[in-house]
């Protein structure tokens, strides 16, 4: 008889964690957008589900020797969405992974207040200071 009590026990421990997860990916849900100068110089759209998922779009980030965005450069061709790969949730932040090319880039969102959000670059040839995002 034990046995059978103590299944249910670890199913309703389990219970909160879900609560927790989806909780997380409501407040990362949705449309984000970077700008500068007034312009967007990249979008990313994730969605809630069994694991939180998305894309990024139209990406141009061009940084200084310093870190510090630039004008982008400009290109007459639109650029098409990557998906976001290997989506991890650890409570105010999103780690993800992008293809590009033979590579793997490797960000970091993590949540600066309602609607707000800061993505770092990981392992980047060059320091990245964070990308301010606001949720659109």
């Amino acid at each position: 008889m034990r046995r059978f009590l103590f299944a249910p026990v670890l199913l309703l421990a389990c219970l909160p964690l879900t609560c927790q997860d989806a909780e997380a990916q409501k407040k990362f849900a949705g449309t984000w957008e970077a700008k500068f100068k007034d312009k967007v110089i990249c979008t990313i759209r994730l969605k809630a589900g069994d694991q939180i998922s998305g894309e990024t779009a139209a990406c141009n980030i061009n940084v200084d020797a310093n870190g510090d965005l630039q004008e982008p450069e400009s290109t007459d061709q639109p650029d098409s969405p990557s998906p976001i790969l290997n989506a991890k949730l650890h409570g105010e932040t999103l780690n993800f992974e992008e293809k590009d090319g033979d590579d793997v880039l490797k960000f970091e969102m993590k949540l600066a207040g309602d609607g707000q959000a800061e993505l770092r670059i990981l392992d980047a040839p060059v320091p990245v200071k964070p990308i301010h995002f606001a949720r659109k």
